[in-house]
């Protein structure tokens, strides 16, 4: 069954990177950053995002001010970002249909083993969906993620960009790998 159709509004893959992890107090699943990687990209590349949009996913606790953090960064982004804390189960399984990417950079520029995602289930789920897992190259998501085979691993936000330009604008390319 081929699954990928990024122009498609009728159950096919859409024009989203997704990004499923909690809003931890500290910023440790680095939102802030991919908002920011995110509204560079549209800014730099304009023709190569146009249509496409950021969704942050995950659960917080209340008064958060990380989570304030990345909602006003992302307010403030000239283009599309969404940051949905505490959505319902059954809305996360569909940004999982619906996404074309799944970003994951819990453990950038982390020294420290225990800042590293041990294993990504998201990263996980977000293949079982047919997403293309752009994700940071550390801990589990090594394990996970064959480079250039099953998605990409990156080290900074350039290689971040970078991939995921490639794939946004190669519907072979996404398609293949999901």
């Amino acid at each position: 069954v081929n699954m990928y159709n990024p122009q498609s509004s009728s159950g096919g893959k859409e024009k989203i990177i997704l990004s499923v992890s909690r809003f931890e107090v500290s910023g440790s699943k680095k939102q802030l950053e991919l908002v920011q990687s995110f509204a560079q990209m549209c800014a730099e590349h304009p023709e190569q995002t146009d249509g496409w949009k950021l969704i942050l996913v995950g659960g917080s606790t209340p008064n958060n001010s990380y989570l304030e953090k990345v909602q006003g960064e992302a307010k403030a982004a000239a283009c599309p970002i969404e940051v949905l804390p505490n959505a319902a189960v059954s809305g996360i399984k569909e940004f999982y249909r619906r996404a074309a990417i799944f970003w994951h950079a819990c453990g950038l520029d982390e020294t420290r083993p225990e800042r590293v995602e041990h294993f990504g289930m998201t990263t996980v789920e977000s293949m079982q969906n047919y997403c293309v897992p752009i994700v940071i190259d550390g801990g589990g998501q090594r394990e996970i993620v064959e480079q250039g085979e099953s998605g990409f691993r990156f080290s900074t936000l350039d290689q971040l960009q970078e991939h995921s330009l490639n794939v946004m604008s190669d519907q072979q390319l996404c398609q293949t790998l999901a």
